[in-house]
Formats: C-alpha cells, structure tokens, sequence
C-alpha cells in the first residue's frame, strides 16, 4: 500500500506539472509574423544638416522625417470600411483569361490603373467626361454587398475586383496603380492599396502589381512640407533636386510604403527586380542630380527589401540635362532599366529601348477639353489613326497597336481608366463620332483581338 501510495503521488506530481505548463503556454502571447515583404531598417544614410550648402550628395536619403503635417480633407470619410467577403459576379462580356502558354510567349501586358475616385461622394462631375463608366452615378451593376456604401470608389472592395477581373479577361498581366503616396484626400491614401491585394488575392490567375510612380506628389509633398500646403502644377515651385531632402519625398514618403503593402508574391517584376515606372521629371528642378537620386532610391529600396527595383523612367528623365550629372555622379540612363513615353493616348503609340530593354506604349485618344481648369485642352479623336487615314470606331487604338514591334518586351496600355482626360479604356458607355452608342467592351474587344493576333519573334 505504502509502495502504490508512493507511485500515486509520483502521479499526481506530474499531473500539476502538466497542468501548469499548459497554462503557461496558454499565457504566452503568439510570436508576430513578420509582414510581407519584410523590410529591413532604413539604411543609415547620412542627414545633412538644414545650414550645409547642397552639394551633388544631397540625393541621399535621410532618416529623420520632416515634420510636415497634412490637413485632413473638410470632407473626410472614415476609412475604416467593413470588408465584403462575397464575390462579384463576372460581367456577361467577359469572357475566360487568354491561354496561359500563349501569354507566356508574348510580352507582358500592363495598364495604368487610376484608384482616386469616390463616386458620387467626391469630385465625379459626369460633365467632365464623354463615356461614362459602370458605377459612376448609381451603384455598381450586381454589386453583392452595399456594406462598403459606395459605387466606382476606392473604398469599394467590389469595385476593384470587377476592375481586376475584367483587365485579366483580355490579357492584361500586370496592373500599375498610379500612387500618389498618402495624398491628402483619403481615399486617395496608400491604405486604399490594402483593398487592391485583397480583392487581386481571390481571382484565379491574380495579377501582378507594380508601381506607377506619380511624381506630381514629390511637388505637392515638398509644397506641404513648406508650409504652403498641398500644392502641384505650373504655378508652384517644383522640388529642387538639390534640397537634402528630396530623397525623401521619393523613397522614405511614398516607395517604401507602397512597396510594403504589396506581398512580394504579387510583385510585377523583371528578371526578379519588382517594377517602378515614373511619372514625367516636371515635379523637379536640377535634373543633372537625377542619376544620383535615382541611385539612391535604389540603393535604399536594396536596402530595405534586399533587391534592386527595375526602374523604368519617363523619358523626360533622360533629357540633356540629366544626361549631363556633375563629375562623378551617375547620369539618369546609366541608372534607368528602362525607359518609355507618357502621353501616347494623345501623341501615338511609341516604342522606347536602353539598352536593349525595349517598352512600348499606346493609348486609345485623348480629349481633356471638359476639365474646366485645364488651360490648353488637348484632342486626340478615338476614331482618327496615328498620322492620319480613314476614320473608323476606335481606328486610334487599333493603329496603335499594330505598330508595337514583334521584339518589344513590355507593353503598356496608356489609361485604363483616366476619365476625365478621355484616355481609358475600361467598360463605359463609349459612342462613335457621330454619337452613336458602341458596345461597353468595344475597346476590350479591340486589345483582346490584337493579343491574339500578335506572334512576338522567337
């Protein structure tokens, strides 16, 4: 008895050992997951002081953060939207992604996709437009979930994934959001980018995502960080690329974020370096830095995320005084991975090459004629090809994209949907010149033609 007494206090021993041990496992809290990508520090980079005279090192990054405060807009609306889990019925025009091996012969095919509107809240003047998009003035066709409130809206989680969806029917492959950083409106804010991966994340086949970088912002950030608040175009003062600081308005203020909040699995990459392209040099003063800034940012974004981007600039990136650095600086071509031309929705399709990288663009037309605060409107009829001919519905776009050559490596569609400037191409009520109604798809149908039409060399 004694010997059976002594076994069960053994027992009983390890009982209130496995007891307490469970209860502290259940105390312990989760080790965090680290996001994806997972960024490193910002590199230590060198800050030079307010009183040093700019020298051509002043493309370096800095650490310490401006104290530059943006007001909230009079009309903020929260950003905090519950998030739908159902999923948008696919529109009857669509029809299934083009045959994976076929896309794999062909060159990438990417858009520039424009996430600023907040229909009907904010600024969504159907007057400014001549074809008006689904969503626009009443809420979105079939949209399964009202909880989000809004139509053709960044908020709208449906929204994007209509958007998505509809790009992947023709063949699009990659879609570059326009940012603007953390633009002063809300729904214009990088935290919209959150519902761009969620709603990319449920297709089958997702997109990949890369940059596009408006660098109209690094004019307005500068502006705000001056104290005139947030301010861009003709009639503000551009960033000087020889403030210490202007590293910082590119890099720190608007790359690294957007980058952190794509997953690298969704990153559009080339030879495994995740994609930038720029918006056009007007932001900035002293171009002769830009090979040294562009340098930069690449080094920090190294830094960060442990691989170089593949930058594709703006060829007005590239003119002769950025091609003309002080002595021992990088000259911007030397730092580009590639370049291409902004405007070939008004100006005609265009193929750019460095060194034997070639990006070729096109766009369907162009008319900003109906933006009252433009000052020179500028048309380009849809149904005029490039250099003149015979006129016929979307002659434009379909002449454009017959001139891509066969050995282009990246091709881009200039605007999916920039409605006000007339350049998209997106599902809308689109008319002819004589005003007479085209079907929706229309300009889908003439891309989605040409995409398998195209046999690139071999």
């Amino acid at each position: 008895m004694e010997q059976r007494s002594g076994y069960l206090t053994i027992i009983q021993c390890w009982c209130v050992c496995l007891i307490l041990a469970g209860l502290l496992i259940a105390c312990t809290p989760p080790v965090p997951v680290p996001p994806s990508p997972t960024a490193a520090a910002t590199p230590a980079l060198m800050v030079p002081s307010p009183t040093v005279k700019p020298s051509p090192t002043i493309a370096r990054i800095p650490t310490q953060q401006p104290t530059a405060v943006v007001a909230p807009s009079p009309n903020a609306i929260p950003t905090s939207v519950p998030q739908p889990t159902v999923t948008v019925p696919t529109p009857a025009f669509l029809v299934p992604t083009p045959d994976p091996a076929l896309m794999q012969r062909q060159p990438p095919l990417g858009t520039f996709f424009f996430y600023w509107y907040n229909c009907p809240q904010q600024e969504c003047d159907s007057s400014q437009l001549l074809a008006i998009p689904p969503g626009w003035l009443t809420p979105l066709p079939a949209d399964p979930d009202p909880r989000d409130g809004f139509s053709y809206s960044s908020y709208n989680y449906d929204w994007y994934e209509n958007e998505l969806r509809t790009m992947a029917s023709i063949g699009i492959s990659m879609v570059f959001p326009v940012s603007w950083g953390d633009h002063p409106h809300p729904w214009f804010r990088n935290d919209r980018l959150n519902l761009l991966v969620q709603a990319n994340g449920v297709l089958e086949h997702p997109l990949t995502i890369g940059m596009f970088l408006d660098t109209t912002a690094q004019q307005g950030m500068y502006q705000e960080f001056l104290g005139n608040g947030y301010r861009f175009g003709p009639d503000a003062s551009r960033l000087p690329l020889s403030d210490p600081r202007s590293g910082y308005f590119f890099y720190n203020l608007h790359i690294r974020d957007f980058f952190t909040r794509i997953p690298r699995e969704m990153w559009a990459t080339i030879d495994g370096r995740p994609i930038i392209i720029t918006y056009t040099a007007l932001c900035c003063d002293n171009l002769e830095l830009s090979g040294a800034l562009w340098q930069a940012v690449k080094d920090a974004f190294r830094a960060d995320f442990g691989v170089e981007p593949w930058l594709i600039l703006e060829e007005t990136w590239l003119n002769p005084q950025a091609l003309a650095p002080p002595e021992g600086l990088p000259d911007s071509a030397q730092v580009a991975d590639g370049v291409y031309r902004w405007g070939t929705a008004l100006l005609g399709p265009h193929t750019a090459e460095l060194r034997g990288f070639k990006v070729s663009s096109v766009g369907p037309g162009f008319d900003n004629s109906r933006i009252p605060w433009v000052r020179e409107p500028r048309f380009q009829p849809r149904d005029e090809p490039p250099g003149g001919g015979s006129p016929a519905p979307g002659a434009f776009l379909r002449t454009s994209l017959a001139a891509i050559p066969l050995d282009t490596d990246l091709v881009l569609i200039e605007t999916w949907n920039e409605w006000p400037e007339n350049s998209a191409v997106a599902p809308a009520a689109y008319t002819d010149r004589d005003g007479r109604p085209l079907p929706p798809d229309f300009y889908l149908q003439i891309i989605r033609q040409w995409r398998e039409q195209f046999v690139p060399q071999p």
